[in-house]
This record gives structure tokens, sequence and C-alpha cells, in this order.
């Protein structure tokens, strides 16, 4: 920063003595408890004021208040605004936990090593060898000092010291009606295991397991693709039709659920974690996983995953395939219509004309037809005249969902 230069860049030089220098110095100090290196310089043949200002490892405060800046004004932080932009700069799991090598439970570290050494990420690794050298090696041990990270994804009885570090998995028939819970608490890969184990039976589904992949990553035959703040819990919701997945971390500030869509980042609010779970082949690092969930549903024919951000936390909605053969047979359609159906699935909408191509009929069936499947829900029309398209409906009438 310069004193003495104009708005127009003209030197116009300013008061360099030693009162001078001594009473802007106290001021900065005073008002904003922060202690520049202030020093006068020749430029042009005029003594000009400089003012280097090192960026804070803390948060700068003006006469004890904290001021953001709001488009081109300048105003007081609130309490929360202050609280959340106090923690911001924290990474939580490389902080230490106050927790010790006897409370890691060794038989789920040296299983990390084996999953990461069999998948090429720790090829030298040595499950072997001991925790504190493996924890240590991987950046979990802080001087003498366990980090969240690793009591977290290694730890023992975390309910005792996290509470609010659990899985919670519930079976809904509806909002109010629920068959089944599960409360899973341990550590994360505790955690992963039994969540899997849960989803599984209370979706009911059949599973063909990948040669070349764990079973956290095995291939799932059923209606949905299998690609997957205090006192919150990460949560799962299944119901009949859905699942409803909620986590209360949200997104970064700034970053919104459309950016994520049109291009891949990967911003984790606790590296070290998502470092681990890298190394044992669960998660990948480019980002890429909401356009894999979306990519997945389009190739199955489902309808797009719906995902919501708000003060709550992120949540993300998947429905099943409403079109069984169930409800095809149930609202009564022919063998043309199934046909159109199962074609909408891959390619998400149908003309007139391409259904005339597709089921050899007349323009006048071809409109009675989709005509029909528009009085029964099934289909809805988009625009008008000859380029009026057809799509399926995300929410089908008397379907048995």
């Amino acid at each position: 920063m310069f004193i003495g230069v104009s708005d127009k860049k003209e030197i116009t030089g300013y008061r360099c003595s030693n009162a001078d220098l001594k009473e802007l110095s106290d001021t900065i100090v005073n008002k904003l408890a922060i202690h520049p290196v202030i020093e006068p310089v020749r430029c042009e043949g005029k003594t000009v004021l400089r003012i280097d200002v090192k960026k804070s490892k803390i948060p700068v405060a003006y006469e004890g208040r904290y001021y953001t800046r709001v488009g081109n004004t300048t105003r007081l932080m609130d309490t929360e605004e202050l609280k959340e932009f106090l923690i911001s700069g924290i990474e939580w799991d490389s902080l230490p936990s106050q927790r010790g090598l006897a409370d890691i439970d060794e038989e789920t570290v040296r299983l990390f090593v084996r999953q990461a050494k069999s998948d090429g990420r720790l090829p030298g690794a040595d499950e072997h060898e001991p925790v504190a050298a493996i924890l240590t090696r991987l950046g979990l041990i802080t001087g003498d000092q366990l980090t969240n990270a690793a009591f977290l994804l290694f730890g023992k009885k975390q309910e005792q010291y996290l509470s609010d570090a659990v899985l919670r998995i519930g079976r809904f028939k509806d909002g109010a009606n629920i068959i089944g819970d599960r409360w899973i608490a341990g550590n994360l890969f505790h955690q992963l295991s039994e969540g899997e184990e849960a989803l599984r039976s209370f979706i009911n589904v059949r599973y063909e397991i990948s040669g070349e992949t764990r079973s956290a990553r095995s291939i799932g035959i059923t209606r949905f693709p299998h690609s997957f703040k205090k006192h919150e819990q990460i949560m799962i919701k299944i119901y009949d039709d859905t699942i409803w997945f909620h986590n209360p971390g949200g997104l970064h500030k700034g970053l919104s659920i459309e950016q994520l869509k049109a291009t891949p980042q990967s911003i984790p609010r606790n590296p070290l974690i998502a470092r681990i779970f890298y190394l044992a082949g669960y998660i990948e690092r480019y980002g890429t996983g909401i356009q894999r969930i979306l990519t997945s549903f389009a190739d199955a024919g489902l309808p797009e995953p719906e995902f919501q951000t708000d003060v709550w936390g992120l949540t993300l909605t998947m429905q099943k395939d409403i079109f069984t053969e169930e409800y095809l047979a149930q609202v009564g359609l022919n063998e043309r219509q199934i046909l159109a159906i199962n074609c909408l699935r891959k390619q998400g909408s149908i003309s007139k004309r391409e259904y005339q191509d597709l089921v050899s009929v007349s323009t006048r069936t071809a409109l009675y037809d989709l005509t029909a499947l528009v009085n029964k829900g099934v289909l809805v029309r988009i625009g008008t005249g000859k380029s009026s398209q057809y799509s399926l409906s995300s929410k089908p009438k008397n379907a048995r969902i």
C-alpha cells in the first residue's frame, strides 16, 4: 500500500516525519492489532510512504468488530457469518484428537493396508509393521498425538467421543411409517461395511459381485443403479420409490450444484480422510462422483437424481424405475406403446414422426397412441405442433411405487 500517490497515479508525496510515522503506526496497532512494515521511499524526487501487510494467520478485527465486503459495500458480520469465517480455513481432520494409539483398532489399519496394496496405491506398504509407523507414514499422527482423521478412520468406540459421527439408515413405507432403522457407529471403515449391508437388506436386491472390485463397489441388480454440523448425522432414508441421502456438511461456500454438474471438482473438506479412502480404492480424486451418478441413472433409463443444498446441508434424492412390467400392465398399454417407453428410457424423448418410424404406424395412429399415453400420465408433451416432443413423466398416475 502506498500513501502519496493520487488516484491518477501521480506522485504527490507524503510527509514522513518520525512523529507522523509513530502516529500512523500506533493508530493501525490500536484499531487493527496488526504490525505492518512502514517505511518512506523516494520516488520521482518525492517521498512516498510504503506499507507492507503480510497475510494474517488469524482474522483481523477493526476496533474489535469483524467486517465483510458484499458487492461494493462493507458491512458488519453477524454471529453465524463470523463463526463460518473463523473455521473456514481449518481442516478438522488434521487437528490433534486427544486420543492415543490404544484407541486404534489395529486390525482395521492392517485391513486398509491390504486393500491399498491390492489396488496398487500403496505398493511398498507392509501391513505387519507397527501401527504407529503406518499411521506416521500416512500423516495421521502429529507429534505423539493422533489426528482426528486417524481416530475417525481407525479408532475404537468413537461414539463415546464423537457422538455425531454415526450413520443413520431408515426404511420407510411412507413419511410416517418406519419399517426398519439402523444406527451405525464405529470407525469409518466399519460404517461403510455395515452401511452397505443395511442398504442391501432394506432395498432387498440381488447382487453380483464383480471379480475386479471389492464389495463396496459391487454391481447392484436393482431398480436403482449402485453408484454411491454438529448434532447431525449422515442420514439415508429408503422408501418404496426413492432413496434420500442427507449430509449436514453442505457445499463449500460459493460452490453450486450447477457448477459441480458442469465441471468436475474435488475440494474435500477433510483431505486426510479423503486420501485414505482413495488409497483404499473406495473413491477417486477427480471430483467426478456427481457425473458418474448422473451417467449411471441415464444409462439405466431412470429419472435424473435431484440434488438440493440449503442451510441444513446437502441432500440427494434417487428415484427408482417406476415403469415396471407391473405398472405397464396396470395402465393397459399396447405393445407399440411399451416399445416406445423402452426406447424413451435410452434416448429421453421422442417425436410423433420418430414414433411412427419406430412402430410402423400411420400419423393418425401415432397421434392416438401418444395422446393416450399423455392422458394416462405416462408421457408429458413438450412444445406444440410439428416440433413437439414426448418424454417420460417423473410421476405417472396411479403407479404403485
